[in-house]
């Protein structure tokens, strides 16, 4: 089987174990990821998050504690590519092009040189690193060049445990995350 035929299926299975999760079961979870981020980000650092669609980690709650300890925070913004832009309690989000809550074109770009860690979701991830996203390979176009502008960003999968697999197939383009971030706790995929 073709690896695209592959990533197609393994998209086709998360997706029926997405819509057999609970909202109540999502957030219960999402607030359990959230919790293990806020004790693992040090103060200080600036980070690049999301705002979750309804089958991804719910961020609202790492957000808020970030936005209170007064770390700098970007969102991405999709500008014909990824884009990142700072995002305060004051900043209005506006639907995107992708339907996804983003800050105004107006809010300050991230400067690549202070990025310290990219909080990233996916279709599914394994414990490798391995992360399969939506198919636009948005993502990983953008870490590729971050990982060059500064090698020394971190890059965090973040993932509802039905997400998780044994093994994702990755193809040359993909690019693997430092860390996965699940309910469970956090795993660091560079020592695997």
């Amino acid at each position: 089987m073709h690896i695209s035929d592959q990533k197609n299926e393994l998209r086709s299975a998360i997706e029926h174990r997405l819509k057999s999760l609970s909202d109540k079961e999502r957030n219960a979870e999402s607030r359990t990821v959230c919790r293990e981020l806020l004790k693992a980000i040090p103060d200080g650092k600036t980070i690049c998050a999301y705002i979750a669609l309804k089958t991804e980690v719910n961020l609202t709650l790492l957000l808020e504690e970030l936005l209170a300890r007064g770390q700098e925070i970007y969102l991405p913004v999709y500008e014909n590519k990824l884009v990142y832009r700072r995002f305060t309690k004051d900043t209005p989000l506006i639907k995107g092009e992708l339907g996804i809550q983003e800050p105004p074109l107006s809010e300050e770009e991230l400067d690549p040189m202070n990025a310290d860690i990219i909080l990233i979701p996916g279709r599914a991830f394994d414990r490798t690193g391995n992360r399969m996203g939506r198919g636009n390979a948005g993502y990983d176009r953008w870490i590729k060049k971050q990982r060059v502008r500064n090698p020394d960003t971190q890059y965090w999968g973040i993932a509802l445990e039905c997400q998780v697999m044994n093994e994702v197939p990755s193809e040359p383009h993909d690019e693997v995350m430092d860390k996965l971030i699940t309910a469970r706790g956090i795993l660091n995929c560079s020592e695997l």
